[in-house]
């Protein structure tokens, strides 16, 4: 979180969207670049935005949502003239068009990890599961939401919205089936 707040501080452009190469502070540059496409590593551009799409429906964020929205805006143009050349923005932007599957578990122990292991189970890229300790304290954001049950609770979100809390393991198992036969 704290990175993420010197991204939106120090590196975005909050007029036409996206993030600059370099800080606001880095001093008198005759260009200050803001890159798009991929090289040898991905755009700085895509990393951020599915960074901060997946911190925003996670929190509950819009500010971090606005920023990966204006960065994917910014880089429309270029997506569709040389899809080849942004392949982070692209993952980014099929994030944002489908957000993933989010499983919030929240327990303690084996069954806690029993849980995670059914949730993990099989290859299911769309979906990100987060096993928090039911003792984990002052949680940011919509997870402080997520409180913890007399055992272990699951909740399921796509974006920022939720389903209601989930206490038993058939029935996780079952919404978990229904959702590997949609994806």
């Amino acid at each position: 979180l704290a990175l993420a707040e010197v991204l939106l501080r120090d590196f975005a452009d909050p007029q036409d969207g996206g993030f600059y190469f370099t800080a606001s502070g880095h001093g008198d540059l005759i260009h200050r670049p803001k890159p798009l496409g991929d090289e040898s590593i991905p755009s700085g551009n895509g990393i951020a935005a599915r960074v901060l799409q997946r911190l925003g429906h996670l929190l509950g964020e819009p500010r971090y949502l606005d920023a990966a929205a204006g960065t994917l805006r910014l880089a429309g143009e270029s997506m569709r003239s040389i899809p080849y050349a942004h392949a982070s923005l692209l993952a980014a932007l099929d994030e944002y068009l489908e957000p993933p599957e989010t499983l919030i578990i929240r327990g303690e122990g084996d069954a806690l990890a029993q849980w995670q292991r059914l949730a993990q189970s099989g290859y299911q890229p769309r979906r990100l599961v987060l096993a928090i300790p039911a003792a984990e304290q002052g949680l940011p954001g919509a997870l402080a939401g997520m409180v913890p049950g007399p055992g272990v609770r699951a909740y399921r979100c796509a974006g920022t919205q939720c389903s209601a809390p989930i206490d038993d393991l058939e029935m996780l198992r079952q919404c978990l089936a229904v959702s590997n036969t949609k994806r």
